[in-house]
């Protein structure tokens, strides 16, 4: 039984390997994820920056720009609440992941992949920017009305009639 998401979003997959792109991308379409690929990190940060995805597939080992560059790279322009990254990697051992991390890296999950594991670190990943993009939102808003508040007391004191 596959889960669906209500509304479609947007997953950028990062990847040299076009077989594991092509499996990515066939099991998040099926769960209702909109997909783009990147081969390398330098094709991933054009498109992030292009039009930002709701959530980045990072693969750790590529040419050119290696996967911790690459989130180097987009941490500068995105943080964690604005744009998640989840690292994907065959390195398992424990410095690896906490690089990943201190990076900037949202997550991490093991190649091969699980699909299921994937799909509930990306859940939570999405839940989390959600909640962060509804309190900015809520801020600002209670930012406006506490200037307009204080526009209007101070009107009243100037004009008490």
């Amino acid at each position: 039984m596959t889960e669906h998401v209500s509304t479609q979003r947007r997953v950028l997959i990062v990847d040299d390997v076009e077989d594991n792109r092509n499996v990515l991308e066939r099991h998040l379409r099926r769960a209702g994820f909109a997909t783009d690929t990147a081969v390398d990190g330098m094709s991933a940060l054009a498109m992030v920056t292009e039009s930002q995805p709701d959530v980045v597939l990072l693969d750790w080992m590529m040419p050119g720009l290696s996967g911790l560059e690459t989130l180097r790279a987009m941490r500068e322009k995105f943080d964690e609440n604005e744009l998640p990254i989840i690292m994907c990697t065959a390195l398992g051992e424990e410095t690896t992941i906490v690089d990943a991390i201190k990076a900037g890296a949202n997550d991490y999950v093991m190649k091969p992949i699980s699909m299921p594991i994937l799909m509930v670190r990306m859940k939570s990943q999405l839940a989390r920017k959600d909640v962060v993009e509804l309190l900015r939102r809520e801020n600002s808003e209670l930012e406006s009305s506490l200037v307009q508040r204080t526009r209007d007391l101070l009107n009243v004191r100037k004009d008490p009639a």
